[in-house]
C-alpha cells in the first residue's frame, strides 16, 4: 500500500439534502410538532424526538411518511451512538465560508498542493488536493447514477495517472461519500457519508486499511462529538500527527437560531487522538460536548518558557553570589536536560491520566453492557451486545499494556530527574520548585481550563491561512474504457453505449428514433446498444452495429416490432455516414469471388499454448481489440486459447506477431478446413 495523504475537495452545494424542512402539505399544527421534534433532535434528545417523528408518520402522507420515517430511523441510531462517545480537547474553533472552508486548514499545503480540476479526471469536483511526490491519490465524484462515491488512481511511471477506480462496499454506500482523506500513515481513509449508520445528515467515517486483504475495512462511524445531527465534513489529520479539523454546519443549521446561515460552516481544530476514549453519556452532556467550547488557551512552549525563565533566574543568583561570569558547559548541559526531562515528564503524566480515565470508562461500559446482555431477549441484539463487549475487552487490555509502557517510562524519567537534582544539590543551584510532579487530579484540571498541551504552534493562527489554487496543466489520466458489448439485443432496459465505443470500418445501423430533446433509456423499449448522435438540432438515435447490411436486415423487423415501425437501416464508414447504396457497393467488393467448394479457401485461427488456465492481461487487451471469441481448450499439456476465424491467412500471422511482442507463450497459426 502505497502511502499519501490526499482527498477532494467539493464546493457545498450538494449538501442541502438534511434536515428537510416540513412538507408545504401538512398542517401548521403538524408543522409545529415537526419543527418541535427537530429541536429534540438537534439537542441529542433522540428517544423524545423519534417518538414524535413516529407518531407523526402514522397519520401522513406517503412523501411525508418517508421523510418522518428516516428521521425516526436517524434518531433510533442517535440513541445507540450516546453509548459509545468521545472527549476531544478543543484547540480552536472559526467560523468559515462554506466555498472554500477547507483551504483553511492548518498544514494542509505544507505536503501538497490544491489544484483546479484536472480536464483529463473524470470528476464533478471543482478543486482537488494534490498531494507532493505521493503515488496515490483518493477522490470522489458522482457515478453512472448520479450519487457521490470515492475512486482511488495511481501514478504511473511514465508520470500519467491510471484509470480511476471505485473503492468497495465497505467505502461506498447507495448513498453518498464525499471528502476523502488518508492518514498521514496510510493506514486510516477519513470521509463523510449519508449513506451508512449515522444519526443524519452527513455523518464522519473512518476505515481501516486491511494488509492481509489488500482492502478497506468496513466503514466505522466516528461518533459523537466528530458526528452529528447535522452535516459533518472533512476530517483531517495534519501531517505531524498532532491536530485533527473537520467541519460542521451544527449551531448554524437551525433556522430558529441567531447564528443560523446557509453560507457557513463552523471549522474546529482538536487534539489528534489515533484511538479516542469512548464511554456512555447522556443527551445534555453529549450536546454540551458536540459545542466544542475552548478556554483559554496557551501552549506548553509558553508555559515552559516561564518555567526555564524562573530556572535561569535562579542560576543567575547563584553566578552572582560565586562570582563566575558563566557557567560552566557541563551545568547548561545539565540544565538543559533537566527541563527537558521535566517536560517529558509532564507529557507521560498526561497519557497516564487519559489511560487510567479510558480504563474506568471501557470497564463501567463493560458491566453495564454484561448487565443488559443477561436481560436482553432478541437475539440479533444480544448478538450485538456480545460483538460490543468483545470490542471493550479488547480495549481494555490494549489499554493496560499501554499502561504499563507508560509506568515504566514515567519511572525511567522520575529517576533521571531525581538524580539531576541531586547533582544541583550538590554544586549549590538551587532550582525553585517545578511543576513536574503535578498530581493527577492537578493535570485533570489543567485540562478542563481548556489549557492545550501543544508545543510548537500559535493556535490562535492555525485557521486563519488560506492555501493557494493553481492551475493543472500537467496533470495527466490514462483512460482505459470498458469493454462493450456491441451484439444487438432487446432487453428489459435498453442501453446507451458511448459513441466512442462506435467501431471502425463499415458498419450497419438501425435508425429508430428522432427527437427534439434528449431521450432517457426508458423509450429504446429494450434495444440495446444504442447510440446517441446530434444532427440539425435534433437527436437521433440508432441500435446495433451489424458489419453487414444482411445482420442488419435480419434485425430490422425486430425492432419494428419492438414498437418503431418507421425504423430504417443507415450505414457508417470510420464512424461518418455514407449513403446506404454506396455502403452496399463497398461491401460487395471487399467480399471475394465466389469459388467452388472444392477451390474455397479455408479461414484461419490464431493458437496460443499455455499451461497456465488463463492469460495475460497485455495478452487479453490485444485478442480484446480484435473483437473475436476466445475458445479454451484442455489439452493434455495444458490449454489451448483458440481467437478466430480470421479470412486469411495474412490477418491471422499480423495478430500471431503482435502476441509475440507482449507474450513468451507458444503461438501458432492454423487454417480452418
Amino acid at each position: 500500500m502505497k502511502k499519501t495523504i490526499s482527498l477532494t475537495i467539493l464546493l457545498l452545494g450538494l449538501l442541502a439534502v438534511c434536515n428537510t424542512s416540513a412538507a408545504q402539505t401538512m398542517s401548521d399544527g403538524a408543522k409545529k410538532n415537526e419543527q418541535k421534534a427537530d429541536s429534540l433532535y438537534r439537542r441529542y434528545e433522540f428517544a423524545r424526538a423519534a417518538a414524535i417523528y413516529s407518531q407523526m408518520a402514522k397519520t401522513a402522507d406517503t412523501q411525508d411518511k418517508n421523510r418522518l420515517e428516516l428521521k425516526a430511523i436517524a434518531c433510533q441510531n442517535g440513541e445507540a451512538m450516546l453509548h459509545y462517545v468521545s472527549s476531544p480537547t478543543i484547540v480552536t474553533r472559526k467560523i468559515l465560508d462554506k466555498r472554500d472552508f477547507f483551504l483553511y486548514y492548518p498544514k494542509i499545503s505544507s505536503v501538497g498542493h490544491f489544484i483546479s480540476n484536472p480536464q483529463g479526471l473524470p470528476s464533478t469536483s471543482d478543486t482537488l488536493y494534490l498531494p507532493d511526490n505521493k503515488n496515490t491519490l483518493y477522490y470522489s465524484t458522482k457515478d453512472n447514477y448520479g450519487v457521490w462515491n470515492i475512486f482511488v488512481t495511481h501514478k504511473q511511471d511514465d508520470g500519467s495517472w491510471s484509470a480511476p477506480e471505485a473503492l468497495g462496499s465497505n467505502v461506498n454506500s447507495k448513498g453518498n461519500e464525499i471528502f476523502p482523506f488518508l492518514s498521514p500513515d496510510g493506514k486510516k481513509l477519513f470521509f463523510s457519508s449519508n449513506g451508512h449508520y449515522g444519526a443524519g445528515g452527513y455523518d464522519l467515517y473512518v476505515s481501516i486499511w486491511d494488509e492481509d486483504k489488500k482492502s478497506w475495512g468496513v466503514a466505522q462511524n466516528m461518533g459523537f462529538p466528530y458526528s452529528s445531527p447535522s452535516d459533518d465534513l472533512f476530517f483531517y489529520v495534519t501531517p505531524d500527527g498532532k491536530y485533527a479539523a473537520f467541519s460542521s454546519t451544527r449551531s448554524l443549521d437551525d433556522p430558529t437560531s441567531r447564528l443560523y446561515s446557509t453560507s457557513r460552516i463552523l471549522c474546529f481544530v482538536v487534539n489528534y487522538e489515533d484511538d479516542p476514549v469512548k464511554h456512555p453519556s447522556t443527551p445534555e452532556e453529549t450536546y454540551e460536548l458536540s459545542r466544542l467550547r475552548s478556554g483559554t488557551v496557551m501552549t506548553q512552549k509558553q508555559r515552559d518558557s516561564l518555567s526555564n525563565a524562573e530556572v535561569a533566574k535562579a542560576l543567575e543568583g547563584v553566578e552572582r553570589k560565586s562570582g563566575l561570569a558563566e557557567m560552566d558547559s557541563l551545568t547548561r548541559k545539565t540544565t538543559e536536560r533537566y527541563t527537558e526531562a521535566t517536560q517529558l515528564y509532564r507529557k507521560l503524566k498526561g497519557q497516564q491520566e487519559k489511560l487510567q480515565s479510558s480504563q474506568v470508562a471501557y470497564r463501567a461500559l463493560y458491566s453495564a453492557l454484561n448487565e443488559r446482555l443477561s436481560n436482553e431477549e432478541d437475539e440479533n441484539e444480544a448478538n450485538f451486545k456480545r460483538d460490543s463487549i468483545q470490542m471493550i475487552s479488547d480495549r481494555i487490555s490494549q489499554s493496560e499494556n499501554a499502561m504499563l509502557t507508560v509506568s515504566q517510562q514515567i519511572r525511567e524519567v522520575e529517576k533521571e530527574i531525581r538524580a539531576i537534582e541531586d547533582v544541583f544539590m550538590a554544586t549549590g543551584v538551587v532550582v525553585p520548585a517545578n511543576t513536574a510532579f503535578q498530581s493527577a487530579e492537578q493535570l485533570k484540571a489543567e485540562a478542563e481550563t481548556g489549557v492545550a498541551q501543544e508545543e510548537e504552534e500559535d493556535v490562535a493562527n492555525l485557521l486563519s491561512v488560506r492555501s493557494p489554487v493553481s492551475s493543472a496543466k500537467d496533470f495527466r489520466v490514462e483512460r482505459i474504457r470498458p469493454k462493450v458489448d456491441l451484439n444487438f439485443k432487446v432487453l428489459k432496459k435498453g442501453v446507451l453505449v458511448d459513441l466512442e465505443d462506435f467501431p471502425d470500418g463499415l458498419i450497419y445501423q438501425i435508425r429508430f428514433l428522432t427527437s427534439a430533446k434528449k431521450l432517457t433509456t426508458a423509450s429504446f423499449k429494450g434495444l440495446s446498444p444504442v447510440f446517441e448522435r446530434q444532427n440539425a438540432g435534433r437527436y437521433v438515435y440508432s441500435a446495433g452495429a451489424f458489419p453487414s447490411y444482411s445482420d442488419a436486415n435480419k434485425q430490422l423487423a425486430r425492432v419494428k416490432k419492438a414498437g418503431f415501425p418507421s425504423a430504417t437501416i443507415i450505414a457508417f464508414e470510420n464512424g461518418k455516414a455514407i449513403p446506404l447504396d454506396i455502403a452496399r457497393k463497398k461491401e460487395a467488393a471487399s467480399k471475394p469471388a465466389t469459388t467452388s467448394k472444392k477451390d474455397k479457401k479455408s479461414s484461419y485461427n490464431v493458437v496460443i499454448l499455455s499451461d497456465e488456465s488463463s492469460l495475460d492481461q497485455a495478452v487479453l487487451k490485444v485478442l480484446s481489440s480484435k473483437g473475436k471469441d476466445i475458445a479454451k481448450i484442455s489439452t493434455k499439456d495444458g490449454f489451448k486459447f483458440i481467437s478466430g476465424p480470421y479470412p486469411s491467412e495474412k490477418d491471422a500471422q499480423a495478430l500471431a506477431e503482435e502476441l509475440k511482442e507482449v507474450s513468451d507463450k507458444k503461438i501458432s497459426v492454423e487454417a480452418v478446413n
